[in-house]
């Protein structure tokens, strides 16, 4: 496939696929799209490498569930509230995907994290499916919700696909608001409880407790196109809600 011809493939994949997942076999999809993408050696495995949006099933429908009400609220929210694909497999970032979310503050404390997913579309399966292995990044911060609004982000890089083989990729931000200072005190209440229990596994044990309670509100948005003032994209600017990688 000559690479100028990419884009209008792209637009014409993307609106069929964000319209109608479900009837993805109808798409006239660019050449080796059905095709699983590999990350490089070396990369930190995350936890929650099963995670799916449209698979209906355990954190799946969560997470849909969670997505509905983001919507919903969205709506009624007039700060930047989005998640988008910023950098897509460019002569400088070469098989890269780069998602990148804008996140309001809420004049408190709280602390917001963001964990970055890359999915790749399966025509097999009919569904999006989360990248083997790496597809899943850690918990990072982004920063304290005592602000305005604040974007922050995470790049992908991926094995050269074969000759002949794309990669239809999109991208999902999961985001927890955090009260660390209710976390902290819980733990200190559980230092307390725990006075007679002294092995590490037991406190690794309640700290994940504490950190797990200290959550107060938790979001999911997926990548979508046309969003403004998005920062660090490649080239400047750029927003689309998936990205064909070949």
């Amino acid at each position: 496939m000559p690479r100028l011809a990419a884009p209008t493939v792209l637009i014409a994949c993307a609106a069929s696929l964000l319209a109608a997942p479900t009837a993805a076999a109808s798409l006239r999809l660019p050449p080796g799209a059905n095709a699983r993408p590999d990350l490089p050696a070396g990369v930190v495995v995350a936890e929650n490498p099963k995670l799916t949006v449209d698979g209906g099933q355990g954190a799946a429908g969560d997470l849909m569930a969670a997505s509905a009400h983001a919507k919903r609220s969205e709506a009624d929210d007039r700060r930047p509230f989005w998640a988008t694909v910023n950098v897509c497999d460019t002569k400088n970032s070469p098989n890269a995907l780069g998602i990148r979310t804008s996140v309001p503050g809420n004049g408190t404390q709280q602390r917001i994290f963001a964990r970055y997913t890359a999915q790749w579309w399966s025509e097999a399966d009919q569904h999006w499916l989360t990248v083997a292995g790496s597809g899943v990044t850690p918990w990072t911060l982004v920063g304290s919700a005592d602000m305005a609004s604040r974007q922050a982000g995470w790049t992908f890089a991926f094995v050269q696909p074969p000759e002949g083989t794309t990669y239809v990729m999109r991208g999902v931000v999961e985001l927890e608001w955090r009260d660390t200072a209710a976390a902290a005190r819980r733990v200190k209440r559980l230092a307390r409880k725990r006075a007679r229990a002294r092995s590490s596994a037991h406190r690794r044990r309640h700290a994940r407790r504490a950190q797990r309670n200290a959550v107060v509100q938790r979001r999911v948005l997926l990548t979508k196109t046309g969003m403004k003032g998005v920062q660090g994209g490649d080239p400047e600017g750029l927003s689309k809600a998936m990205c064909l990688i070949w």
